[in-house]
């Protein structure tokens, strides 16, 4: 029986690029949106049709790509799909698809400038998509602007829009779309004329305009000082872990209204949470625009947080508060465990990922979040006091009474390996 590799892809609403559905938190493909599958080329259509079934609720347009042979752990290119099968039954061919393949590269021939001084930049892909079936499996090295406030990295494929707005409007003062912050001031002295890309030193130039300026810019008259009406809108649907199991929740976006709570179900029928997304998703100021997606994410899992409030007594010293906090949130880690897929099973034990997260701690997606704050409050405990004092807090957790025997115990294995603890 020939072996197929497929990719199931969705295409946004607002037009643009085919794109994968990824995990929130990994950034890999969701379950069920790659892998591979046994069927003689006969049976592709119906095994993409079912493919698209699983994912009929997002009300996108899809489609499966097909690539002969296991090619899970190998990159994938456009140009060597073996067929492409769309939710309304069409088929298209290898050779169809190498056609399209052959004219986007046509297209898109003018934008390479291997003259350039400011190379290499490659901009034959356009920046649009994946750039490694451009640049064939190389990461592209096109330079993109850093916010000089929060220093995240924007995407390459709002690079084009960008100077394309700097074209026509000379000077242009952007926000963030991490920190929300006006921290971009652009001109054309921060384009390259040859590549009609960014200089390769807009980074030191947008990052001294910050400096000069004593912090963000002051937003355009008449704009909303939250937002700028700047936002980049959600062109689709987008997916986030539900707090309580860690399964992919997928929300469209024709369900929100500003200022108003949406409640929707947990997907997974064991865990059957009620996920709420809360009003502070759209803008603070003006109430009509959606802030950016990281934030969206992060605000509706805070809002949804399963943990329990740790109970708490003015008469308890502060190391007996400290012990209680810890065995609610040993208890919930141990309650929500089961909930969760196996991967992110082997990472809640893993304590070098465990200890990667500490210093954001709470960023800390809510899965996880408890077992962060276990690890976090025993480093802390062993750099106080050492040994000593990890054992005080333990034994304080095993006096809070038998119901937390299993939560003392919980603690004892998160602190494995800090200073001297054996877990």
């Amino acid at each position: 029986m020939p072996i197929y590799t497929y990719l199931l892809q969705v295409h946004p609403k607002g037009g643009g690029n085919w794109a994968n559905l990824l995990e929130p938190r990994t950034g890999t493909p969701m379950d069920g949106t790659f892998g591979t599958v046994d069927v003689p080329e006969s049976g592709l259509s119906d095994a993409a049709t079912k493919k698209m079934a699983r994912f009929s609720d997002t009300g996108l347009k899809r489609r499966v790509a097909f690539w002969e042979g296991r090619r899970v752990n190998e990159r994938l290119y456009s140009n060597e799909v073996f067929c492409l099968i769309y939710d309304d039954g069409s088929i298209v061919d290898a050779d169809a698809v190498a056609r399209d393949s052959s004219d986007a590269s046509s297209r898109n021939s003018g934008n390479v400038r291997p003259r350039c001084p400011h190379a290499p930049h490659d901009g034959s892909c356009g920046h649009e998509g994946h750039c490694a079936f451009a640049h064939r499996g190389r990461d592209c090295e096109a330079i993109r602007p850093v916010c000089p406030s929060c220093f995240d990295e924007v995407f390459p494929t709002r690079v084009p829009d960008i100077v394309g707005q700097i074209r026509r409007e000379g000077e242009l003062v952007l926000r963030c779309s991490s920190c929300e912050q006006l921290s971009f001031q652009f001109d054309a002295d921060l384009i390259c004329d040859l590549c009609q890309w960014l200089a390769p030193d807009v980074n030191e130039e947008l990052e001294d305009r910050f400096a000069a300026n004593g912090g963000e810019f002051s937003p355009q008259p008449g704009s909303c000082p939250g937002c700028s009406h700047q936002l980049p809108q959600l062109a689709g649907p987008f997916t986030l872990g539900c707090p309580k199991c860690g399964q992919s929740v997928i929300l469209s976006l024709e369900s929100f209204r500003p200022g108003t709570t949406t409640t929707t179900m947990c997907p997974n029928r064991e865990c059957g949470l009620y996920i709420k997304i809360p009003p502070s998703i759209w803008c603070l100021v003006c109430g009509q625009n959606l802030r950016p997606l990281n934030i969206v994410r992060k605000l509706t899992l805070e809002a949804n947080d399963p943990r329990p409030p740790a109970r708490s007594n003015v008469r308890e010293d502060e190391s007996t508060r400290l012990a209680r906090r810890l065995a609610e949130a040993a208890e919930a880690g141990l309650r929500n465990f089961r909930y969760l897929s196996r991967e992110q099973q082997g990472l809640f034990l893993d304590k070098r990922y465990l200890d990667s997260l500490i210093s954001s701690a709470d960023q800390a997606d809510a899965w996880i979040r408890d077992a962060v704050e276990i690890r976090t409050a025993g480093h802390q405990l062993n750099r106080e006091g050492g040994m000593h004092a990890m054992q005080e807090v333990h034994q304080q957790v095993m006096e809070l009474g038998l119901n937390y025997r299993n939560a003392a115990r919980e603690i004892e294995r998160c602190w494995d390996g800090i200073g001297h603890w054996l877990g």
